[in-house]
């Protein structure tokens, strides 16, 4: 015992100096060179960019709605997707732990009861030397632990490490993903009743209009066919309404879900598209700080970082293998002998093993690990242009609404006016009824298309926030997180994330 822990430790702690890691260091990839400025909108637009400008956590606030608010808080605390992504998350760190456990000396118990029957051979002497019948009892520490000469446990414990900032990734993803959708599905929901109570309010002109057409039948003014050209065109847009009452049906059930809440327990706030008001300014990260914002560019990233330690793992795994073992344990016959100096009994040893033939495995599976740290790679550019090209949408989606919703406003301005000039020809006798209500259909279709154009500026002003990162890094508090409300374990008990 005395000779053997000395040379045990002398060969642990030349194992240890003479470790070495194999595979890359991994390094963050270079920021890129281009981006998406040609797609802002330019100078003196009708709203201002802001370069450089921080994301708030909070960017729905800015449409200053009460209801829009009161729902994303709804669907924060509610909705089983982040809760599922925030446990995932939970589940990548237990998983880091187990494995970072093992690059540490794995110390352990052993204990034994077993009743015999021997002869000679045990000893290798003839079988009627010994024969005899007996109890024995062990009991005792055992230790194990794996020299990591080539540094495979270590890039195992990186690779996990990845793994886990992935997972953090995803459950961030959801979270902006989330509030996005809660975002959109209201102004959808708030377009949809918009243009509900704008084609009943064209239903009512038509139905008027169908009315008076049949009086001036009656008085032989106009023909049969003005009658039900006139019929047509009403209940053409009045067909039109069921469609809309279930798409905004649709909308409310979907916010339901976001919320998790099923429809019938669900409480739909007063949405109204008036309420909302469009942001003035917007900001715009630049380019190397959005892939250090978007969750998915990150988890590309943590992606392209796990591959690269994997190849460590597989290159470590066609090298030799050394691990320290020793078993300290009191054996006796009997009870009362166990904890007596003549019943102690130990080992030690050091284990080396190497792989001599393979058949080729282990060198597939390090070129293997090679490849995916490419592939991954690829994944991590094509995570940055995506990102890139989804800005830029963004950015000219709101040029393109701008024009779009100044010509929609002139078109309105236009009926409006046509209108306003019925009337008064009207009132001087040189209009009748029907050219009245014609002059006022014309209006109400030009307001449901500016519904449409109002909406639309809404949504991509939410897909520019969406686009950028969603703020969460600048969250009060980490948006990854379970909260204790939703973090309950088996015993009924709540915990926070470590």
């Amino acid at each position: 015992m005395k000779r053997t822990l000395p040379l045990a430790c002398g060969l642990l702690a030349g194992a240890t100096l003479g470790a070495c890691t194999l595979g890359p260091d991994f390094a963050h990839p270079d920021p890129p060179s281009g981006g998406y400025s040609q797609a802002a909108p330019p100078a003196g637009s009708a709203r201002t960019i802001a370069y450089g400008a921080e994301v708030a956590d909070d960017w729905y606030r800015l449409f200053h709605s009460d209801a829009l608010n009161e729902l994303v808080r709804q669907a924060l605390t509610g909705s089983p997707d982040l809760e599922a992504a925030r446990h995932g998350l939970l589940a990548a760190q237990q998983e880091l732990r187990a494995v970072a456990g093992t690059a540490l000396p794995q110390i352990g118990a052993s204990g034994d009861i077993t009743r015999a029957h021997i002869n000679g051979s045990y000893l290798y002497a003839p079988v009627q030397a010994i024969d005899t019948t007996a109890n024995q009892f062990s009991i005792g520490p055992t230790l194990a632990y794996k020299l990591d000469v080539f540094g495979g446990v270590r890039r195992s414990v990186e690779a996990q490490q990845a793994a886990a900032a992935a997972a953090r990734d995803q459950a961030l993803n959801t979270y902006i993903t989330l509030v996005d959708q809660v975002v959109v599905t209201a102004f959808d929901y708030a377009a949809s009743r918009a243009q509900i109570e704008t084609t009943r309010a064209l239903v009512d002109e038509l139905q008027s209009q169908y009315e008076l057409t049949q009086k001036l039948e009656n008085a032989g003014k106009i023909t049969r066919s003005d009658t039900l050209q006139a019929q047509t065109e009403m209940e053409n847009i009045r067909a039109t309404l069921p469609a809309l009452e279930q798409q905004r049906d649709t909308y409310r059930n979907a916010l339901a879900q976001l919320c998790g809440r099923t429809p019938d327990e669900f409480a739909m706030p007063e949405l109204r598209l008036a309420d909302f008001t469009l942001p003035a300014q917007l900001p715009l990260s630049l380019p190397s700080a959005l892939v250090r914002q978007r969750p998915d560019v990150l988890a590309s990233e943590d992606n392209l970082h796990q591959a690269s330690a994997e190849i460590g793992v597989a290159q470590a795994a066609r090298l030799p293998s050394l691990s320290i073992s020793g078993q300290y344990a009191q054996q006796a016959t009997k009870l009362n002998q166990l904890f007596t100096q003549p019943g102690g009994i130990w080992s030690a040893g050091l284990d080396v093993s190497a792989p001599l033939f393979s058949g080729g495995t282990l060198a597939a599976r390090a070129d293997e690990a090679k490849e995916r740290y490419q592939q991954a790679q690829a994944s991590y550019r094509g995570a940055v242009i995506a990102a890139f090209v989804e800005v830029a949408d963004a950015l000219q989606a709101l040029q393109h609404d701008a024009d779009g919703y100044a010509a929609h406003a002139r078109a309105l301005g236009a009926a409006r006016a046509s209108r306003d000039l019925a009337l008064e020809q009207y009132r001087a006798g040189k209009y009748n009824e029907l050219q009245v209500l014609t002059v006022e259909q014309q209006y109400e279709n030009a307001a449901l298309s500016q519904v449409q154009a109002d909406v639309q500026r809404f949504t991509d002003t939410a897909a520019l926030f969406r686009a950028l990162g969603g703020g969460w890094w600048n969250a009060p508090q980490d948006a990854a997180a379970l909260p204790v409300a939703a973090a309950g374990t088996t015993d009924g008990t709540s915990r926070r994330l470590p």
